[in-house]
């Protein structure tokens, strides 16, 4: 596995039920050592998605994180979900700046918006402004399986990709 060393994975499982279930259950390796450099904490995992076309689409330029996918939503302080919700609708520079880490261990300055759709019941994070450099940096397509890990470093939000492959 290419980033066998990103997490500890479900090893109880027979092999074909291992496939569906892929779990990084703690961040361990290069990835928590990268964290650390940063100072970070309180590693917490945020969701796990699978890509689809739309988040791989460079007309839309955007990971989308539906609020339905949270495993926590307690990964934001207050200020920072007001800084996400008082964002001006077209105002480009609007968003939490955040700082990114790729599953190549790149870091990436990306702002995390949040999307209230008229007419739609559900509203949704999404993480914009140099998403499709991180989308081509990786090679991330549709179907690709995400985890996405908050953690802290000098009080401020960052987060993590995890890329969870098969074997």
């Amino acid at each position: 596995m290419a980033n066998g060393d990103v997490g500890v994975e479900e090893k109880l499982m027979p092999l074909k039920k291992r496939r569906s279930l892929r779990v990084v259950v703690e961040l361990t390796g290069k990835l928590k050592e990268t964290i650390t450099k940063m100072g970070g904490t309180e590693e917490t995992l945020i969701t796990k998605r699978t890509l689809t076309t739309t988040d791989v689409d460079k007309g839309q330029s955007h990971l989308s994180i539906p609020m339905s996918s949270l495993v926590t939503r307690s990964f934001m302080t207050s200020d920072e979900k007001e800084k996400i919700e008082n964002r001006v609708k077209g105002d480009k520079e609007g968003g939490l700046t955040v700082e990114v880490i790729d599953p190549k261990l790149k870091v990436w300055e990306l702002k995390m918006r949040r999307s209230h759709e008229t007419g739609k019941t559900s509203s949704l994070y999404y993480l914009a402004y140099q998403w499709n450099h991180v989308v081509k940096a990786n090679k991330f397509k549709q179907g690709d399986e995400l985890q996405l890990w908050s953690f802290r470093s000098q009080q401020k939000l960052c987060l993590a990709l995890v890329l969870l492959q098969g074997e």
